[in-house]
This record gives C-alpha cells, structure tokens and sequence, in this order.
C-alpha cells in the first residue's frame, strides 16, 4: 500500500494554527504551533540527564522505533524524573525526534515541567482519536500531557486505540517515552495497556523500595516485559 502524507495548517483569525500531519493508514497528528518554552531545571538538568548512557542507542536500536514506559513499584519513586530527563538525552545526545508522554493519569506532571496546558492529551487522543504534541525549546523534543484525567477513566475498551496512537507516532518519532503511574496500587495501574509498549523501564527508590514490592509488581506484570532499571536515590 503506497502511504502519502498530507501537511495541512489550519487557519484561524488569518493566522496560522496547528500543523496536521496525515497518513493514510494513520491517525491525524496535530503539532501545535506554540513551543512550550520552559524546562524545569529543578527536575531536568544536566546532572540527571548526563548520567543516561545509551551506548546500544547507535548499534541495535538504530533501525528501530521504540516506545519505552517508564514506571515503578510505588508511588513517588522518581519515575516522571528519570522519564523526562531519558527524553532529553535521547532527544540532545542522539538527535533523535524523541516524544514524551504523559500517561500517569492518577498524578501528570509533564505539562507542568515544560509549562503547557495539560488539556488537550493523552486522554483526549484515547477518547476522540485526535493525536496533539507540542514541540519543546529542546531540540527535536516534544511532549504530550496526560489530557483530562479527572473526566477520563482508562479501560481494557481503549487497548485498541493505545495501540494505533503508538504505531502512529512511531511513524513520526524516532523514540518514545511513557511516564507511567506506579503499578501498585495496582487498581490505579492500566496493566492492559502494557502490551502496548515495546518494554518497560523500573525506577527503584533505593531508600523506600522493599524486595517485597518488587515481588508484588512482577505478580501483576511479567518480568520479562522490563528491559532495564534505574536505581534513584543512590548513596555516592
């Protein structure tokens, strides 16, 4: 099947709004027009961000267009910090178009890190099959925000549509990161959504995570989904 795209922008008050990139075989990807202009440096900076060695990033993973979640045994164990700050090495280190989404519905930060609406997002995209992102002020970074969280309630229904957002964006992006919510309280933790990803990374909270936890967490997820841990709060 021969695909085209079609780049349409969007007029309004005369002005130029967002640009549609369209697939024949793929959702619409709406890129807003508006670069979100801030980074917060008290979670993304260089002393994080320098520290990722993505030393297979130019050998196997070369060729490939990977969407990577980011997620943890609990809560608050530093999951939206290692995601963001992975974004941006990729996206500064390899030059590679790299996207950061938002899909910790029970706690979204990654409108706030980069100072843009959280609506719209991930929700709206699950909900109404519209794809929004916005380009960020680093270079071949973008983000996009969870959306409406309090209105939306992830179920095993959009499991299919997950699944053609991600292979959508991984026509237009080298690279993907999800920031995930904690798997437990595993109520809180779309597991059917995992699948979907093409692995997952583990952020391990060296002062508060017990084996326990990690136990509890491959009972809910199959350990050989994990391509790899980061372990925060490491002492020197």
């Amino acid at each position: 099947m021969n695909k085209e795209k079609v780049y349409n922008t969007r007029q309004k008050n005369g002005e130029s709004d967002d640009v549609i990139i369209q697939d024949s075989a793929s959702l619409p990807v709406s890129i807003s027009n508006q670069v979100a202009e801030k980074v917060d440096d008290k979670v993304i900076s260089n002393k994080f961000f320098n520290s990722f060695n993505f030393s297979k990033l130019s050998t196997q993973f070369s060729s490939l267009n990977l969407a990577i979640g980011v997620t943890s045994a609990n809560p608050q164990e530093g999951k939206t910090l290692v995601a963001s700050n992975m974004a941006v090495s990729i996206a500064r280190g390899y030059q590679r178009t790299t996207l950061l989404i938002d899909m910790n519905f029970q706690n979204p930060e990654v409108h706030s890190l980069f100072g843009i609406n959280q609506v719209p997002g991930l929700a709206e995209a699950l909900e109404f099959k519209t794809i929004k992102v916005a380009p960020t002020k680093v270079e071949n970074l973008f983000v996009m925000p969870a959306g409406d969280c309090k209105l939306f309630k992830p179920g095993i229904e959009h499991t299919l549509i997950l699944r053609d957002i991600f292979q959508t964006l991984k026509k237009e992006f080298d690279f993907i990161i999800i920031d995930m919510s904690s798997i437990l309280p595993v109520k809180n933790f779309p597991v059917h959504f995992v699948n979907e990803t093409d692995g997952l990374i583990s952020v391990i909270n060296m002062e508060k995570t017990k084996r326990h936890a990690l136990g509890k967490m491959f009972n809910h997820v199959d350990e050989k989904r994990f391509v790899g841990y980061v372990f925060n709060k490491v002492e020197p």
